[in-house]
Parts: C-alpha cells; structure tokens; sequence
C-alpha cells in the first residue's frame, strides 16, 4: 500500500510539473510577443520592434491601405500627406507630419512614435539618421509591388500581431487573381490584344511616355491577357508617333490619377468620358487600329498599382476579351475590396466604360 502510495504521489509529482513548465513556455512566449517582434522588411533589413504597437507614424497611402485591411488604423497617430488626403483611408483627423517624401523630422519627434513607415527607397536614409537617435525605429515597407506585397503584408501583420487577417485577405486576393486566369485558359498567343497605355497627364501634354517591364501597368496588362507593345522595353520609355504608329495597338489604356476624371470622390464619367474623346481625336492616336474599332479605354492608375493590380485586370481583362469576362462583374469585386476589406462604402468612378 505504501509503495503504491508513494507510485501515485510521484505520478501527480510529475503531472504538477509538466504543467508548470507548460505554463512556463506560454509565459515566455507570450513575453516574446510583448517584449518584441522580429520582421524584414522591404529592404531585407531585420527589425526587432517594440509590442504592442500603439504609437504609428505612416508615411505612405500603400501602407496606410494596407494597415485598414488589417484593421490596425487605431494605431497610427500620425501621417504623411498623401495619406491625409486619400478619401477613403479616413485617417484625415491624424497629424500630418509633411510630404510622404520629405517629411518633417521634428514633428514626427514631437509625436513620440515607436514606428515609422515609409517606402524602401523614399525619403532616403537621412530619416533613419535622424529618428533612431531619438528611439524612434524605421521601417520600410513598399506595398506597391504585386511581386512583393504578400510578404510585405504579412511583415506588417507581424508587427500589429494581425497575421490571420493577412492569411484571410491574401487568400481573398489570390482567388480573385485565379478568376482572371481562369478565364483566359486557352487563349492562344495569336488570338492576344496588342495594348499601348499611357498617363493621361503625359498625353495631354503630346508627351508620350508609356510602360514597360518594372511597371505594375504593364504587369496589369498581362495579367489581363494583353501584349504590351512596350514590353521590350524597360520602366517609362518615352516614345514617339512613329513608334506608336508603327506598332499600331489593337487597344489603348489611358491611366489617369486625376480624382477629377476618376476615383471614390467622382460621381459620374463625364470627365473620363472627354478624355476619350481627345485620345479619339488625337492626330497620333486616331491612326491606329485601337482608335478606328473603338478600342479605347480610361482607368484610374490607383486600380493599376501593384497592391491593386489584380482587380484593375478584371477591368482591363472584361475589356480586352468580352466574351469571356462575361459572367464577371469588375464593380461587384472593387465593391467587396472597399466594403469587406478597406472596410468603407463603396463609392466612385473608377473606369470607364464602366
């Protein structure tokens, strides 16, 4: 009896234990989480930042878009211009702390963040320079690349301890991506649009800078199953009449970033509707087989950027090949984005024709 007793004891011994060291390891890895977390960002730079997040300066509208998708808007006490003035990221009551490029290093002081955001490249380094001495950490994530936003989405989930709403949303975005791939299986080489695009700005100006390879537009293009007739060339050739005769698009892409042509604060395509017209009539452009079949097509550049590449190539791929678009509705998907996601009403003119 009394070995049996001393066998029982021993056994609660070391169940009382194997729970305390359990606990133990919830403990310190619960600590981990509190005492920081380890991140690369878009530069390959490991970051060690401080948790919980709560004290957020955002530079850039990529990344301020990205930080409302994760619903971490709470967190950011400070922005850059461009992000003041975006409609829909509803961060307008936040201090602005200047340009997304140039900001102003004593304002973002006196806000005491324990985070900066900024793009990889811009500003330049002077902005590590100067806010690390005051303990303020750097970190620079692009969120503008289709080739790169997934990983720098889940480093930005990492950071706010959000990385299930990353996996939701890549996932959501990944089978919007399939739709347009599906429904171009089968599309011979022979049977692809020939595509020219081009800033509208740039176009009203007779200046005929297009997109090449680096460019999310030119990825959009492909995405949608179009061949760029830059897409030899590299970033933002400019080229002349002659070229873009000589290539004869079978379709043109007027991108435009004017909010008064397109975008959430538009109510109607009237504006986009003149900017066809002049592409219509222009001396250049009326030449070519795009013009003379109709093919001619306005977008807003912000549906051509590389966080939103995928559902401007709903609208390019519903343009390009109508027939097999034609079960896809382009608005219903920019409406799920907005509403489920961004987590806004949707609103705008985004492309036309619509």
């Amino acid at each position: 009896m009394g070995l049996r007793k001393s066998v029982w004891l021993g056994l609660i011994a070391v169940f009382i234990l194997n729970q305390i060291l359990l606990a133990g390891c919830g403990q310190q890895k619960e600590g981990l989480r509190a005492g920081g977390v380890t991140i690369t960002d878009s530069t390959g730079k490991s970051l060690t930042l401080p948790q919980p997040l709560n004290r957020v300066v955002v530079l850039n509208s990529d990344a301020a878009e990205a930080i409302r998708i994760l619903k971490a808007q709470d967190a950011v006490i400070g922005v850059g211009d461009t992000v003041q003035k975006n409609p829909y990221l509803g961060l307008q009551d936040k201090t602005v702390v200047g340009k997304w490029n140039e900001p102003s290093y004593e304002k973002i002081v006196e806000l005491k963040p324990q985070v900066v955001i900024a793009y990889s490249k811009s500003p330049g380094e002077e902005l590590t320079q100067k806010l690390e001495p005051a303990g303020i950490k750097v970190v620079r994530l692009d969120l503008f690349k289709p080739e790169t936003y997934n990983s720098d989405l889940r480093s930005l989930a990492v950071m706010f301890g959000k990385e299930k709403g990353a996996e939701d949303f890549i996932k959501w975005k990944a089978e919007k991506t399939a739709v347009v791939a599906n429904s171009l299986q089968g599309l011979q080489p022979e049977q692809k649009l020939r595509v020219f695009s081009v800033w509208s700005s740039n176009f009203l100006k007779g200046n005929w800078k297009t997109f090449a390879q680096g460019t999310s537009v030119h990825q959009g293009i492909e995405l949608a199953g179009g061949i760029n007739v830059a897409g030899a060339l590299k970033d933002y050739p400019q080229v002349n009449p002659e070229w873009i005769l000589q290539q004869n698009p079978a379709a043109i892409v007027l991108g435009t970033y004017s909010d008064e042509d397109l975008g959430y604060g538009v109510n109607d395509n009237s504006n986009a509707g003149k900017l066809k017209e002049k592409a219509i009539k222009s001396e250049v452009l009326s030449q070519t087989e795009a013009v003379k079949n109709g093919r001619v097509y306005v977008i807003h550049t912000k549906l051509l950027g590389g966080d939103k590449t995928y559902l401007g190539a709903l609208y390019l791929g519903k343009w390009f090949y109508p027939d097999r678009f034609k079960d896809i509705n382009p608005e219903q998907v920019l409406k799920e984005y907005f509403e489920q996601w961004v987590g806004v009403p949707f609103k705008g003119k985004w492309a036309y024709p619509g």
